[in-house]
């Protein structure tokens, strides 16, 4: 062959290889499936390097180009699209599941394409539900109908991720009957290999319709013991002995959604003691991949002191916290600071706050601007009242009150500034009012003049209470800037001059800043049909009135020195706090053999057993006899891998972090028959409510919430005090102590409370 012919032969070889390169790249640039593994040299074959491509290779054309007229491909990309923002119109979204059941019944389906669809369907609901729009929940609600029968009819390959999503979706839609039948098909067609991955989502919809305890238990049962495999079972039962407790074990067969759901069935039926052995087991076998709605379950069904306690040991471990779980927690334990008296008490409470921020910032969370909005106002519920007879420095040596709390902010917000997280409107308008409550007008106008260097417009309520700080402050200056954000507030709102009551409180502002004349330079601006309802409105305020609109907010009784020297106090606890995970980036960890993580005292259990009690039981009741103990000396020297104990994200060596979650579970389960025992009646009246209100919006034979949860948070701390109390009150001997916890661990225990001789709190 002539040598440039054979030359440029290669060169068009070479060119049709780089084109069919770069449309390769091109098309798996698209997919958001394709991992990083699936590119050159990832040891993937070619048909495992094909499933990873967002369409089949018959789909391409000879120059590596996609078909547009593909079904397939079609489909794929506006997969693509709407999971990227999952916001399509209805006929996209129509479209897309047409094809989707079209390309189903022709078997040019793969099992990820379905699983990755119903997902998609499932978090739409989830979207449409925060956002209220029920016309797209009532139209998505048809087209998941079509899939299921689709599925029910084979038409669509079976898929356990795809089932798990659909049983969650009729579980959260509170389409109970359709998620009954689902479930009776998928139990019914091959009933010999349940799958533990949606069994568990189907345990919590069968709690949640009413089936009953021991139908969801049954349905447990049998899906452990079809595994085949012993080990799985014995493993999932309470006080499994592991091989090894330095190390992680891995458990073929099982799934912690199965955990997931029959704790939220036990906890669904009040079997608190059978949900808090499972949570036993889950933290023993995997104690730092804890699915986070586990968490859920604890912080919305049980008391919150029982609940704090499962936090720390979850973020003890580095398990992930959902930031709508963490905003939970921050919110019953600023309801539980609002609803009590003492000062102290109080104070104690927004300790608690921030070291829960200090424990889930060092596990990895990412605080947001909510986050932000509910510590800002469970400090400002703790800001002491100030005085207009109070001295200046009523701090000995130390800086002015007002001084103290704007520091204290600045601090605050700073912190979450540095973590891409600005106050908002809500911040700045909690910390304005609550300034102006307790008597801090300085605090106010500091706080209302960063809000606006920040670009921030205040709704109505905190400019009228910029228009009362400046009336307290007699600062024209201040007068004129809230005039003007009202101003501009009507007029994006109404296309109109402010309301009457409006016109009001300026003329009550502007004669204690002595500035009547601006009132009727703003009158002489309106237009001649409002002149007359305004001008009306500013001549009925006279010196009184005027007096009454800022009157109220002056307090008048002394300021209690205890009070400012306690939260002085605590503003510098709070400036530890943040100082101890200043440095950790979202996602990071902290290391607590170095720095611990530091518990409140406030619902701090009492230890009543010696830690060679509880270590000795601990080994007794983990360790088969003659099994070896692991080495858990230093790691350095030569050791294989085999031999180096397992240490979570967060530097605790596993066996440490069993035992310390082991000692956990001991105290929650004393806790929880203690509440149980005295709240019982008060308990039983607050299911009955709850349950009536349920049963008004969900059919028939739904079970209701769980109860311990609902009942008011006054009482709930009486109760947790008064048990506090009464266990430290009990002398406990080594022998008694263990026959205690042997009882409690002992599965066929069942608790029995006298709810006749409870007295309601």
């Amino acid at each position: 062959m002539d040598r440039s012919i054979a030359h440029n032969a290669i060169l068009r070889v070479n060119a049709y290889r780089h084109i069919r390169q770069r449309a390769t790249r091109l098309i798996r640039s698209r997919s958001n499936a394709t991992p990083k593994t699936a590119r050159k040299g990832s040891g993937l074959s070619l048909d495992q390097h094909q499933r990873h491509l967002p369409f089949p290779n018959k789909y391409l054309t000879r120059h590596g180009r996609p078909q547009q007229e593909s079904p397939a491909l079609r489909f794929r990309l506006l997969t693509d699209s709407i999971n990227k923002n999952l916001s399509p119109s209805d006929k996209d979204l129509q479209a897309w599941v047409q094809d989707f059941l079209s390309l189903g019944s022709l078997q040019l389906l793969r099992v990820y394409d379905c699983n990755e669809a119903i997902r998609i369907l499932h978090n739409l609901d989830r979207k449409y539900s925060s956002n209220k729009n029920e016309d797209g929940r009532k139209k998505l609600e048809k087209l998941v109908e079509l899939v299921r029968q689709a599925l029910q009819s084979n038409s669509l390959p079976s898929t356990s991720h795809g089932s798990l999503h659909l049983l969650s979706y009729y579980k959260e839609s509170r389409q109970y009957d359709k998620g009954l039948e689902f479930w009776n098909w998928l139990s019914g067609t091959n009933e010999a290999a349940l799958n533990p991955l949606y069994v568990g989502a189907a345990i919590e919809l069968l709690a949640v319709y009413g089936a009953g305890i021991d139908y969801c238990e049954d349905v447990y049962e049998r899906t452990l013991a079809q595994q085949g495999d012993i080990s799985s079972q014995y493993y999932f039962t309470p006080g499994a002995i592991l091989p090894d407790r330095s190390k992680a074990i891995m458990i073929r067969g099982t799934s912690s959604g199965l955990l997931q759901g029959i704790i939220s069935a036990r906890l669904s039926y009040g079997k608190w003691q059978r949900a808090y052995l499972s949570l036993d087991t889950a933290f023993m076998l995997r104690p730092t991949q804890i699915v986070p709605r586990v968490l859920d379950l604890f912080v919305f069904e049980r008391p919150i002191f029982e609940a704090i306690s499962v936090f720390f040991m979850h973020c003890r471990g580095g398990n992930p916290v959902p930031e709508v779980t963490f905003s939970a927690i921050l919110n019953s334990l600023k309801g539980l600071a609002g609803s009590l008296n003492d000062y102290n008490t109080k104070v104690r409470l927004i300790r608690t706050i921030f070291s829960v921020l200090e424990a889930y910032i060092g596990s990895g969370g990412s605080v947001n601007t909510i986050h932000l909005n509910i510590i800002t106002a469970a400090v400002c519920s703790v800001i002491p009242s100030e005085s207009v007879m109070t001295p200046v420095n009523i701090l000995e040596g130390s800086k002015h009150l007002r001084n103290v709390i704007v520091d204290l902010f600045a601090r605050l917000f700073g912190f979450f500034i540095c973590r891409s997280v600005s106050p908002n409107l809500v911040t700045f308008g909690e910390v304005i009012s609550q300034a102006l409550h307790f008597g801090h007008f300085d605090v106010a106008k500091v706080a209302a003049s960063d809000m606006l260097a920040l670009g921030i417009v205040p709704k109505y309520s905190t400019a009228t209470d910029m228009l009362k700080t400046a009336a307290l402050l007699k600062d024209p200056q201040l007068l004129k800037t809230a005039w003007a954000c009202i101003r501009e507030i009507s007029s994006a709102r109404q296309g109109n001059t402010p309301k009457p009551q409006v016109w009001k409180s300026l003329t009550a502002a502007a004669q204690a800043c002595g500035l009547e004349s601006f009132v009727e330079d703003e009158l002489q601006c309106l237009a001649p049909k409002n002149l007359l309802q305004a001008r009306s409105a500013v001549q009925s305020v006279d010196e009184t009135t005027a007096k009454h609109f800022y009157a109220t907010q002056l307090k008048q009784d002394c300021l209690d020195g205890d009070q400012v020297h306690a939260f002085h106090h605590l503003c510098t606890e709070i400036d530890h706090s943040l100082n101890h995970v200043e440095d950790i980036q979202s996602g990071k960890f902290r290391d607590l053999l170095q720095y611990p993580i530091n518990e409140p005292t406030t619902f701090k259990w009492p230890e009543v057993a010696e830690e060679s009690w509880q270590r000795k039981l601990y080994d007794e009741l983990t360790v088969e006899k003659g099994q070896k103990e692991p080495d858990l000396r230093s790691l350095s020297g030569d050791q294989s891998e085999d031999t180096i104990p397992a240490v979570s994200d967060t530097g605790v060596p596993f066996d440490e972090l069993r035992y310390s979650n082991w000692k956990t579970i001991n105290n929650l389960l004393i806790q929880a028959e203690a509440w149980e025992r005295r709240s019982a009646a008060s308990t039983d009246a607050a299911i009955k409510r709850k349950q009536a209100s349920f049963q008004q919006k969900n059919p028939a034979g739904s079970s209701g919430p769980s109860a311990a949860r609902y009942l008011p948070w006054m009482e709930q701390f009486k109760t947790f005090q008064q048990n506090n109390q009464d266990e430290q009150a009990t002398h406990w001997t080594e022998d008694a102590w263990r026959r205690r916890i042997f009882r409690l661990r002992d599965t066929n225990y069942e608790f029995h409370a006298d709810t006749s001789t409870v007295s309601l709190l």
